[in-house]
């Protein structure tokens, strides 16, 4: 699946077990539930709803319908093709719904994207 921010401009290529960026670079991969960088460095886990960095604490939460920082409030939302900051305007388009890649599109959104 291709990620896009709002202008159109390719930011990252979701794939089930791993991220590329703009020029099909590996930004990271997943392994089980741990998410591990180009260099094999774990930057942390991602199951059941929770992020979480390589120490254990939680990063963010989320669900089939938007991500939440660890205090709760809204970062993103999911729309059937897109990713909408917490007013709803979008900030990312993709080729996909974004639920058939849950959990590397919100790796990429916590551990890579500007926004968080």
């Amino acid at each position: 699946m291709i990620l896009r921010n709002s202008s159109g401009s390719t930011l990252a290529y979701i794939e089930d077990d791993e991220v590329r960026d703009s020029s099909r670079s590996t930004l990271c991969e997943f392994s089980s539930e741990r998410v591990f960088d180009n260099s094999g460095r774990t930057l942390g886990t991602i199951e059941g709803g929770s992020v979480r960095d390589s120490s254990g604490s939680t990063l963010a939460r989320y669900n089939d319908a938007a991500v939440m920082s660890s205090s709760g409030s809204t970062k993103f939302r999911f729309g059937s093709s897109s990713i909408l900051d917490s007013a709803g305007s979008t900030l990312f388009r993709l080729d996909g719904d974004p639920t058939d890649l849950l959990e590397p599109i919100v790796a990429w959104l916590v551990f890579f994207s500007e926004e968080w």
